[in-house]
């Protein structure tokens, strides 16, 4: 059942890739979006003044042009944006994370009460009042609900962006007519236009089932986790790996297998796995050296000479065995040198060097600094790095490797603070970062680390890399 499950969930993540590509990322690039809104917004405004817009159209291509849309704007991209894109992308959720679960939950209530609505709603009596203004106070709480994640979106990109405001003003509007066509057709069913509902057209009712099965699927997919069984056969297909990366970097190799199973049975869904390494392929691309362009003139302090930083910030996904972000692997390359970030020379070519900025604790007295191997060469082109973190192998030497300076580091503060015997916390280290290590004699874990010692002291890992 895992073998079908991961089999399903591979040709799903291609499925969504390609949708992605062609539906989102490219008639983004081109503004055909933007076209997309102003026919939705001439459309709306037709049918709020009694006319016919597209009146040379036959009514069956109008009708059926409208319901793409509404599909795709209002029911495909919101999926894949609450399903995939939030959980995988780091600079959409930001740093208020607390305010993130309430508006997602909502969101997903909103988005299922709306087709839900579509679907079934024309059972109700539209003489009654009180089933008007339910309709209505679903319309007008999804159209909240839609204009907040776009100001959210708008201000998160704001913040992490380099690039200039003219740059950004030119991306947030290639984007936004994700947020503001659905948010047009919401406003459209608010001041009453006609065809909210779908039951009493079979063919209409069937497409919109079919797409909400399909993204159903999708979301059943991306929830699932391996069993148990699946998960230890994985640690145990990759032992010597394992070994071979603890060996090479003086880490205990049971606490590389902890995390392994830790982020494959409780984290990692088979499918995001799929769609994560997709996403990372195609990012390692140069398109710039692939369309034959020469290199960006300028050359941004603390960036790099890379074609799009905002696009390497917004893809720092984890990705591999291990689930490493290419920053993190970036950096830790770099604290492997004896170096930290902040000392590494303005690179002379065409190379991706967005490291990440780690402070003042990483700053270890030279007598005391241990020099280990980096696993990815420093500055390292993106391909390298995408091709570091596909690795099984250099994926999981590269988790030994930062496990590896959090013990140098802590060890090189204090020999007392020695996190030799703590795979909670190098485990807890390992997931919040390099900027958050600093050593102290009282550290605690967190969440993941704790759950990464309950698997470490299990009697079968023990047996397995005796």
């Amino acid at each position: 059942m895992d073998g079908l499950l991961e089999l399903g969930g591979g040709w799903l993540a291609w499925a969504n890739a390609l949708y992605g590509f062609f539906f989102l990322a490219l008639p983004a690039a081109t503004f055909a979006n933007v076209l997309v809104l102003a026919g939705v917004i001439w459309s709306v405004a037709g049918h709020s003044r009694e006319r016919t817009p597209w009146h040379w159209a036959p009514a069956f291509v109008r009708r059926w042009a409208l319901l793409a849309v509404e599909i795709a704007f209002g029911l495909l991209n919101p999926v894949l944006y609450l399903a995939i894109l939030t959980p995988s992308l780091p600079g959409l959720r930001g740093d208020a994370k607390w305010g993130l679960g309430p508006l997602t939950i909502s969101a997903w209530i909103l988005l299922t009460a709306f087709w839900t609505l579509r679907l079934f709603g024309a059972a109700w009596d539209p003489r009654s009042r009180a089933a008007r203004a339910g309709v209505r106070t679903l319309l007008v709480a999804a159209l909240a609900c839609v204009l907040l994640y776009a100001v959210k979106d708008a201000w998160l990109l704001t913040q992490w962006s380099t690039d200039s405001a003219f740059t950004v003003a030119l991306i947030i509007l290639r984007v936004c007519p994700l947020y503001l066509v659905p948010a047009v057709l919401l406003w459209g069913y608010v001041r009453g236009r006609h065809g909210l509902f779908l039951l009493p057209d079979r063919v209409s009712r069937l497409a919109v089932a079919g797409v909400a099965g399909v993204a159903l699927i999708t979301v059943a997919l991306g929830a699932h986790r391996r069993s148990d069984a699946a998960v230890r056969k994985l640690v145990s297909d990759h032992r010597e790996s394992i070994r071979a990366a603890g060996a090479r970097y003086d880490v205990d190799p049971r606490l590389v297998a902890s995390i392994v199973y830790v982020t494959h049975r409780d984290q990692l869904s088979p499918f995001r796995g799929a769609l994560e390494r997709l996403v990372i392929s195609a990012w390692a691309k140069n398109m710039r050296r692939e369309l034959g362009q020469r290199p960006p003139d300028r050359n941004m302090e603390g960036v790099g000479t890379d074609e799009n930083p905002m696009l390497n910030r917004a893809l720092d996904i984890s990705v591999g065995l291990a689930q490493i972000k290419p920053r993190t692997a970036q950096t830790a390359s770099v604290l492997a040198t004896g170096r930290t970030p902040n000392e590494l020379p303005k690179p002379a070519f065409f190379s991706y060097r967005d490291v990440e900025p780690i402070g003042d604790g990483w700053r270890v007295p030279a007598a005391a600094r241990t020099t280990v191997i980096p696993t990815i060469p420093v500055p390292a082109a993106r391909h390298m790095v995408a091709n570091a973190l596909l690795d099984t192998r250099s994926n999981l030497a590269t988790c030994a490797l930062i496990l590896a300076l959090y013990q140098n580091q802590w060890e090189a503060t204090n020999r007392d603070w020695s996190l030799r015997g703590r795979p909670d916390i190098l485990a807890t280290l390992y997931q919040i970062g390099f900027a958050r290590s600093k050593p102290h004699p009282a550290p605690r874990s967190n969440a993941f680390g704790s759950r990464v010692r309950q698997v470490y002291e299990q009697p079968w890992l023990g047996e397995l890399l005796r």
